[in-house]
């Protein structure tokens, strides 16, 4: 075993031991708002790291920095736009979110449509949970096997069993406690990556040489692909703003006042964060002017670059991320599983004990349904995709405008949700494999990330005829009584 690998793997048992710790130590949960919300008790800023880290985990690094070495500035648009202008739009949400103060989404669909769309809208949820936990998982099996030189399914194990039990255990406390712990971690590990991948590359007066051998002619402008960045910010932004995790960070909020604090402080912590990563992934183009097949460019620098030691924390640090936004979606699919299906459909009366009990029981089935979609596809940003695409063509249309306008209907929003779903769940099965021929129209086509600009389109117009057709004034009452509740 090499000395880097060693200081792994005792920063990470070290590291293991405390967080799994903690979630034993905090298990002695009453209620169900305290396993989901925490009874509210955090503060702002607490809870805005929380936001920055469950969105910026080591995918959004591994990704980025890869992405920047072959595209150069451009690339901080793949992760880091979207980022950056989903912050901006939940600025005018968190306000409207927390009035509400619901446990979670479906409960304002409930009370602005009816129980019906709240279940369809809470199975399509969980099944985005589901795919964002699993594209997570991918990122952290690549790489754990990719640095310990271990399996990919006996790394993907490893790592998934050990989010698991902490996240079945602790709940929303013990998940926030540990971002930030994680998201400090990270932070350190950037910051080493940092300055030794331009110790090792020279500076960018190397990478400039390397550039124009290989005739980059866009490498240095951040504008330079911007077809692709355009489409990559619509792909992950119509899902972003209505991601069920951030929305539960904002109900968890003290008061409103808390949540637009949350909201404007995660914004500020996010915007610098994605040029780390980019840099890094530019620098290693000196450091390795051809990249080594089926590698990331992070493993590599700390692999060959960092001394053992604080390879050992760097790694460990980039892992926690990856763990973070796992841990955020297994969380934050439990309550979705266990508030709006279980309690709601199956058992009403169900004591806080048993709800507590069933919110373990749901993290073990996102984290065993994570395990097969990760095994089944192994591309990473693909995987990512394919949960974005469930939330914006599915979920978008029916929420933001159920809560903004007074027009859309009960059937306009369920007619949205069945078809756009649909939509998704027919290229979600090609993807795992199954034998269905495409139905997206050759341009733009089933290449990512254009293709989601077709469930889009398909989810807005179903529920704008949908609802056009429905008007009634039992509907334009309900709509009153929903909007009368944020006016008082």
């Amino acid at each position: 075993m090499e000395s880097y690998q060693l200081a792994a793997i005792i920063f990470i048992i070290i590291y293991y031991a405390f967080i799994i710790g903690l979630s034993i130590y905090r298990k002695v949960i009453k209620s169900e708002m305290d396993y989901f919300l925490a009874n509210r008790t955090f503060p702002a800023w607490v809870l805005a790291f929380s936001y920055a880290a469950s969105w910026f985990g080591g995918a959004s690094a591994i990704i980025s920095a890869d992405k920047a070495y072959s595209g150069g500035w451009s690339a901080y648009f793949v992760m880091g736009g979207p980022t950056i202008v989903s912050g901006i739009v939940l600025l005018f949400f968190a306000k409207r979110i927390r009035m509400f103060g619901p446990l979670s989404q479906p409960e304002m669909t409930e009370a602005r449509y009816n129980r019906t769309a709240r279940i369809i809208q809470s199975i399509i949820i969980w099944w985005y949970m589901v795919t964002w936990a699993a594209s997570q998982m991918i990122g952290a099996a690549n790489f754990v096997s990719g640095f310990f030189g271990w399996s990919y399914t006996i790394a993907l194990f490893v790592v998934v069993v050990v989010v698991w039990f902490y996240s079945m255990f602790g709940g929303f406390k013990s998940v926030v406690t540990t971002d930030i712990g994680q998201f400090a971690w990270i932070i350190v590990a950037l910051i080493i990556v940092l300055i030794f991948a331009f110790k090792g590359s020279g500076g960018f007066g190397n990478v400039s040489k390397v550039v124009s051998q290989k005739g980059l002619e866009n490498y240095y402008n951040i504008f330079g692909n911007a077809k692709y960045s355009l489409f990559y910010i619509i792909s992950f932004t119509f899902a972003w703003v209505i991601s069920a995790e951030i929305w539960q960070r904002f109900s968890a909020a003290k008061s409103v006042r808390d949540a637009q604090k949350l909201s404007r402080g995660a914004l500020y912590i996010n915007i610098p964060l994605y040029f780390f990563v980019v840099i890094i992934g530019m620098l290693a183009l000196a450091m390795y002017p051809e990249k080594p097949e089926g590698q990331h460019i992070m493993v590599l620098v700390i692999q060959d670059y960092v001394p053992p030691v604080l390879a050992g924390i760097s790694f460990a640090g980039l892992l926690a991320a990856l763990m973070s936004t796992m841990d955020t979606a297994i969380n934050t699919g439990s309550l979705v599983l266990t508030e709006d299906i279980y309690h709601r459909c199956f058992k009403k009366d169900a004591s806080e004990a048993q709800l507590v009990l069933f919110g373990r029981i749901s993290a073990t089935i996102m984290a065993v349904c994570g395990i097969f979609i990760s095994i089944a596809i192994k591309d990473l940003l693909w995987v990512l995709w394919m949960a974005s695409d469930i939330l914006a063509s599915g979920v978008f249309w029916p929420l933001i405008l159920g809560i903004y306008t007074k027009w859309g209907t009960t059937k306009g929003a369920i007619a949205s949700m069945l078809v756009g779903a649909a939509f998704v769940l027919w290229h979600y099965l090609i993807d795992l494999g199954v034998a269905l021929p495409s139905i997206i129209p050759a341009w733009p086509g089933r290449s990512w990330p254009f293709s989601i600009f077709w469930g889009i389109v398909i989810g807005l117009v179903v529920y704008v005829v949908a609802s056009l057709l429905t008007q009634s004034e039992e509907e334009r009452m309900k709509a009153e009584k929903f909007m009368e509740r944020f006016a008082e």
